[in-house]
């Protein structure tokens, strides 16, 4: 496989988990993605096909470069962070700061960073 599809399908991924997460507040981001997590932790996973991608690209093709490491720890802190944020409305354990938080307007370009991101990492590890 060409180092173009590569990152094509890369950028193809993170643009689908832009689509599963898109909401004009984090709130309403994280209410789409407990539903999912709520309807299956799998479905959870599932919505995150770039995370799959990335993991199948650094033990398909033995790679364990430092991008590609930093793709994987990037995208695991994202997952556990929404799991802990699941965790804590499960408990009610939210307090005023984090529902504050949570209400924010969420700027559409904060949802490009892994679009562009991602794909330069991997573009990275394979070169």
């Amino acid at each position: 496989m060409s180092l173009e599809r590569i990152i094509l399908i890369t950028f193809l991924l993170e643009l689908i988990e832009l689509f599963f997460q898109y909401a004009p507040t984090f709130k309403d981001s994280i209410a789409k993605l407990y539903a999912y997590y709520k309807k299956s932790p799998l479905l959870f996973f599932l919505v995150h096909p770039s995370y799959i991608w990335i993991l199948f690209l650094s033990l398909g093709f033995s790679n364990l470069s430092f991008p590609i490491i930093i793709a994987i720890a990037l995208k695991i802190f994202d997952i556990v962070t929404k799991l802990e944020i699941f965790k804590k409305i499960d408990t009610n354990g939210l307090n005023e700061e984090t529902v504050a938080l949570l209400d924010m307007k969420t700027p559409i370009w904060a949802y490009f960073i892994g679009l562009f991101t991602y794909p330069y990492l991997v573009y990275l590890a394979f070169l």
